[in-house]
């Protein structure tokens, strides 16, 4: 017995349809041949399509607009601020601190550590500039 909904092949005596669970006695379809079934098929893929396009209205209702809800959330969004503030000031804190030291090596990575703060620190105040 072939289920009606999918058309997966199901035993003689089975009343559910092994794939899509749909139930086989309400409406048992005869093996008439090919064409038949494929005719069966279309219809049930298009009331499919239907019954999906009034589930999609469903799941946004007209009484809430998409500009009501926020993006980012104010927790999210405090932590943005803070961290766009503290690493550059931490890493001009420690290129100023490892670029005092007599290693030259100490040196360099204090001198790459400040071009990096003080270059995240402009492109944080050209950033929020353009953001009003």
């Amino acid at each position: 017995m072939r289920c009606p909904k999918c058309g997966t092949e199901n035993s003689d005596h089975a009343e559910f349809c092994i794939n899509c669970h749909e139930s086989l006695l309400s409406n048992p379809q005869p093996d008439v041949g090919t064409n038949q079934y494929i005719s069966n098929e279309s219809v049930i893929q298009s009331e499919t399509k239907a019954h999906d396009s009034l589930q999609v209205g469903k799941r946004n209702p007209s009484h809430v607009s998409d500009s009501e809800k926020p993006v980012v959330s104010v927790g999210l969004n405090i932590a943005i601020i803070i961290g766009t503030i503290i690493f550059p000031i931490v890493g001009i804190a420690m290129g100023y601190t490892y670029f005092r030291k007599d290693h030259p090596d100490a040196k360099r990575a204090g001198k790459n550590w400040l071009v990096l703060g003080l270059i995240m620190f402009l492109l944080n105040i050209f950033l929020v500039s353009f953001m009003k």
